[in-house]
């Protein structure tokens, strides 16, 4: 029976890379995903037993975002192959009053009148998903579900459960996009690593069926151009 292979994306991390790799609004569809961990395992001589996505979710207070992030969370659960595993999301507290303070003062800028004029977000935290991460490991390990896991992740907190479950036996391969934030505890943990590049990314990023229309309408151009060209040439021809 083949090893399987398992792949764990902390959604935060990958989405916040995509879009500084990228350069433009991200989002990482579900199905492009597994497609692409699929393929990881073939490579590997592995089977594939599932994905796991986590996320945080936004409270239901937080009315637009938590609707419009309820439907993107029913587009993943219905991705065969991927399985949703959400912690949640806290509001962060606005913590840069005392240096904002400070230089007002120094610019001799009225504080309350800077802050009348700015429009300050909402800032959230994501809590609880690294703890789903560590959970998720060390179970699937332990039970042995899984022997190489592929993490999609760069926070330092998920050293140890690395180390762990490489103690139980386990291989850990960590992938990240170009440039991504990775904790150099976790990249010199990693028994291998996968570099996400931005063509990579750009696959991930687009559903299979827009890149085909994409590529259908690229091809049709390039046809028309040299069909152009030909008749150009024709013309030519019978001139002379």
């Amino acid at each position: 029976m083949k090893t399987q292979m398992i792949g764990m994306v902390d959604a935060g991390f990958l989405a916040r890379s995509a879009v500084n790799l990228l350069g433009r609004p991200a989002v990482v569809e579900g199905e492009e995903l597994v497609y692409w961990l699929r393929i990881v395992s073939r490579r590997l001589g592995l089977g594939f037993l599932r994905g796991y996505w986590y996320d945080g979710a936004y409270p239901e207070t937080h009315r637009e975002k938590y609707a419009e992030q309820q439907k993107r969370f029913a587009e993943l659960e219905e991705c065969a192959g991927l399985q949703l595993r959400l912690g949640h999301l806290e509001p962060r507290p606005f913590d840069f009053k005392p240096a904002l303070k400070a230089a007002t003062a120094e610019l001799g800028v009225d504080y309350a009148d800077l802050m009348s004029r700015m429009k300050l977000e909402r800032l959230y935290q994501q809590k609880g998903v690294d703890t789903l991460i560590v959970l998720d490991m060390l179970r699937l390990v332990q039970q042995g579900s899984c022997g190489v896991i592929v993490l999609i992740a760069g926070d330092r907190d998920l050293a140890e459960a690395v180390r762990a479950v490489q103690g139980l036996g386990a291989t850990v391969i960590i992938a990240h996009p170009e440039r991504a934030p990775l904790s150099p505890e976790l990249r010199d943990l990693a028994d291998d690593r996968i570099i996400l590049t931005a063509g990579i990314m750009e696959k991930l990023t687009t559903k299979y069926a827009d890149r085909r229309r994409e590529l259908m309408s690229t091809l049709l151009g390039e046809m028309e151009a040299e069909s152009e060209r030909a008749r150009q040439l024709i013309e030519a021809d019978a001139g002379q």
